[in-house]
């Protein structure tokens, strides 16, 4: 610590110089742990989807008839099936959006992830109005239990209303996928004898199965049993769902990592060069530091730590303002989907800064360290 003063001097040495290096490792350091969240966000979301749950949806734009649901179930190895329909509408403005499901009991024994009890499935079954969302959208909107809350849908009702009202029965947490889990849950069978049309129609069947080796077969096999209907399927494992959207987007994980490499060795290149140009100006510097008693590895050990210092603070700083960032988009009204920086990810960029602080400081360190102190004084 005795020589921290010597290298905080020597870092502000050229303050402009230090500034603007500092804000551009910042700047790179951001866009790096934004992608890093990207990056990290789209895993989770492959990691969390299960190969032994099959979406049942329609190939066309035809809805499919409730009575596929008998026919799904006999297929061997299919363990359980849940049907719903998806709903879209929004609450009082356009940009409060309310994805609503209709669902009916079996439902939830396949979506085994969504935190509500039987006594509140139950409720719901029987409250032909009822809906319980989660805790998301309580707190987005401030609802609570006991309001009736109107919902303008695309789904026409038989009266000709697109306004749906429903009372709120229960609010069910999303902890395990916190600020993710937007349900609004509502019963299939009034929604459906309510609707002016698709009566006795599925949006989806949920399906979980016992082999998730076998889900590409046993997708098939449903897939077949309607191939000649009005109504094909498309029958896909929620992994495989998943990875084909995120495909859609392009590799992404290609993508994010050839321009986060490419943003941090064009930024080696800069500080290396802000470091060699700053050694290069206090060459009598150091020579007056040998001379004075400091060691060939003294003087190398001081350039190194005025790299780490300005290098670890701006990486930390850039990391933390990511994380923030993404915070506040993971928290806006519409998220994206999930955008994940652990701190496990920062600990991570603040072991590389260092790594990069070494590398881009080594060349001018070494030089130093040879420097004969004659010559250097001599302005050699």
């Amino acid at each position: 610590m005795k020589f921290f003063p010597l290298i905080w001097a020597g870092l502000w040495r050229k303050p402009t110089r230090t500034f603007f290096t500092f804000l551009s490792i910042v700047v790179a350091f951001v866009l790096f742990g934004v992608l890093a969240g990207i990056n990290i966000g789209f895993s989770e979301i492959i990691e969390a989807s299960r190969l032994n749950r099959l979406y049942v949806d329609r190939r066309y734009g035809t809805q499919m008839p409730r009575s596929y649901l008998e026919q799904i179930k006999a297929v061997p190895g299919v363990k359980a099936i849940g049907p719903s329909i998806s709903v879209g509408g929004f609450w009082q403005e356009k940009q409060n959006n309310v994805n609503m499901t209709a669902a009916k009991e079996d439902w939830f024994a396949v979506r085994d992830e969504v935190v509500i009890t039987p006594e509140q499935i139950k409720r719901l079954m029987t409250t032909r109005t009822g809906a319980i969302p989660t805790a998301y959208y309580a707190k987005r909107y401030g609802w609570k239990v006991g309001d009736v809350v109107p919902v303008q849908s695309t789904v026409a009702r038989k009266d000709g209303a697109n306004v749906w009202a429903f009372e709120i029965l229960d609010i069910i947490p999303d902890d395990n996928n916190p600020q993710k889990a937007n349900h609004f849950f509502i019963n299939y069978d009034y929604v459906d004898e309510t609707r002016a049309k698709d009566i006795g129609t599925i949006g989806r069947f949920t399906v979980v199965i016992d082999d998730p080796n076998r889900a590409g077969e046993i997708g098939t096999t449903i897939d077949r049993l309607f191939a000649n209907s009005q109504s094909a399927t498309r029958t896909a494992s929620e992994r495989a769902g998943a990875q084909s959207g995120l495909q859609s987007l392009g590799d992404t994980n290609f993508l994010v990592n050839a321009v986060g490499g490419a943003v941090l060795f064009m930024l080696l290149f800069l500080t290396g060069n802000s470091m060699m140009q700053s050694v290069r100006e206090r060459i009598p510097e150091f020579g007056v530091m040998k001379v004075l008693g400091f060691t060939d590895l003294g003087v190398l050990l001081t350039v190194l730590a005025e790299s780490a210092i300005s290098f670890t603070a701006a990486g930390f700083l850039g990391l933390f303002l990511a994380k923030a960032f993404i915070m506040l988009i993971n928290n806006s009204p519409n998220p994206p989907p999930p955008l994940l920086v652990p701190w496990s990810a920062v600990a991570i960029g603040v072991a590389f800064s260092v790594v990069a602080a070494v590398l881009s400081a080594l060349i001018p360190a070494l030089r130093v360290k040879r420097l004969s102190p004659i010559d250097a004084l001599a302005g050699k």
